[in-house]
């Protein structure tokens, strides 16, 4: 009797660390935190920015929601030619509709212009936001962190900049960027891309894109 309450102790515990060997890798992690996003119907979306040089022009912010068309309305935080302004945006796939300060009408613009990356395409599912969770290499689970509800398992990892480049427009594409996902526990959905690296010459610069509302409805219509 005493060598089956044994056994029937040993084989429990071997359960046990069964399941503690079961737990995902950062690849695994992240590989089901983009299928989360990459299924969504829409998703809205905040980008914040910091440590960027006062002489470069560019995209400082953003907000708004979109769509896996791809298809995003909302506001741009941008400078432009020195000057900072609020931009009402559009984008329909790879057409971009602005309507600038001191406008009343929308006009299509193209985003190399401006620094600035067509927001349309952060939702694609081909070569969007998600799409540079499968380009980072020397990934590395780090410690959980609370974003106001969330609690968010963080995995950090580097990026080429050609890959930054090709997604917003602006940045080295020569040098490696530092990236870190933040993936809510529990739920597993992508929160926030942290990107950090020379996005405008010599400087350090920080963007973070923070993604929410999964399957909000929305509705998105050429200007």
């Amino acid at each position: 009797m005493v060598f089956a309450l044994v056994l029937a102790a040993a084989l429990t515990a071997c359960s046990g660390g069964g399941k503690q060997a079961e737990k995902l890798t950062a690849a695994a992690q992240l590989a089901s935190a983009k299928a989360k996003a990459d299924a969504a119907t829409s998703m809205h979306l905040t980008l914040r920015s910091s440590g960027i040089p006062d002489t470069a022009n560019g995209v400082l912010a953003a907000d708004g929601s979109g769509t896996h068309a791809p298809a995003f309305k909302g506001t741009l935080d941008a400078r432009i030619a020195g000057f900072s302004a609020k931009v009402e945006v559009v984008a329909i796939d790879k057409l971009l509709y602005l309507k600038l300060p001191f406008t009343t009408e929308f006009t299509q613009a193209d985003p190399t212009e401006y620094n600035a990356p067509n927001p349309a395409l952060l939702f694609a599912k081909e070569g969007g936001i998600t799409s540079l969770m499968t380009a980072t290499t020397n990934l590395v689970e780090g410690e959980a962190t609370r974003s106001g509800a969330d609690v968010l398992k963080t995995i950090t990892g580097k990026l080429p900049g050609a890959n930054i480049v090709k997604l917003l427009n602006f940045g080295d594409g020569a040098k490696t960027f530092d990236v870190t996902y933040g993936i809510t526990d529990p739920g597993g959905e992508l929160r926030s891309v942290t990107l950090v690296g020379p996005f405008f010459g010599n400087a350090t610069s920080t963007y973070t894109v923070t993604l929410d509302k999964y399957g909000a409805p929305v509705e998105i219509s050429k200007p």
